[in-house]
């Protein structure tokens, strides 16, 4: 019995050859591989995410599978005026971060808090002035405010702006080409307006 016990110790067990285990082998590497690349393009959506939501409005973009490149979307909006009203004109709207800088009878001007220029000074602001008469105002309208037939434009200086008649007079909004409102903003902000007996009509 001892005897039979002996040999059967000494039996060595077939192993595997190379050639059996290979294919196991490369089918484990190749798994392996796409749960890595699934988990790296994962990682890579969580991260733009992550990345768009801290900043706002900021997107990655990558052109032709080169490396991503920052592009920051222009998020100007409207919110409610709850200041002190200028005489001429009340509004219901300005672009936020922004004040009524100042008015006399012939312009408002919408600035941001920090501008110390002079109201007649149109650049990097928004100014509402008068024209003496309607003649004309609706010849090439383009859109409305508040009913009324409007006209916007594009100055040469790059300006945008919107004319409409408002009772015997065309109310003249400049909106200067950094404050990034969209033609309809401007609508909007139009609308909300009010010419006061203290305006009059600019001169020359």
């Amino acid at each position: 019995m001892n005897d039979v016990i002996d040999r059967l110790a000494r039996l060595t067990p077939p192993s595997a050859t190379t050639g059996d285990a290979a294919p196991d082998l490369r089918r484990g590497q190749r798994a392996l591989s796409r749960r890595r690349i699934k988990r790296a393009v994962l990682g890579g959506a969580a991260l733009t995410l992550a990345v768009g939501g801290a900043f706002g409005g900021i997107a990655l973009t990558s052109d032709n599978g080169g490396a991503p490149t920052v592009q920051a979307a222009d998020n100007v909006r409207l919110v409610d005026y709850n200041g002190t009203q200028m005489p001429g004109y009340t509004v219901a709207k300005v672009p936020e971060g922004f004040v009524l800088q100042g008015s006399d009878q012939f312009v408002l001007a919408v600035a941001r808090p920090d501008d110390k220029s002079s109201i007649s000074d149109f650049q990097e602001k928004i100014v509402v002035t008068l024209e003496a008469s309607t003649s004309g105002a609706d010849d090439s309208a383009n859109t409305t405010v508040n009913g009324w037939p409007a006209t916007l434009i594009t100055t040469p200086d790059g300006a945008t702006m919107l004319k409409y008649a408002y009772r015997d007079f065309t109310v003249v909004i400049q909106m200067w080409n950094t404050i990034h409102l969209t033609d309809e903003q401007l609508v909007e902000f139009a609308e909300g307006v009010e010419v006061t007996p203290d305006a009059r009509p600019s001169v020359g």
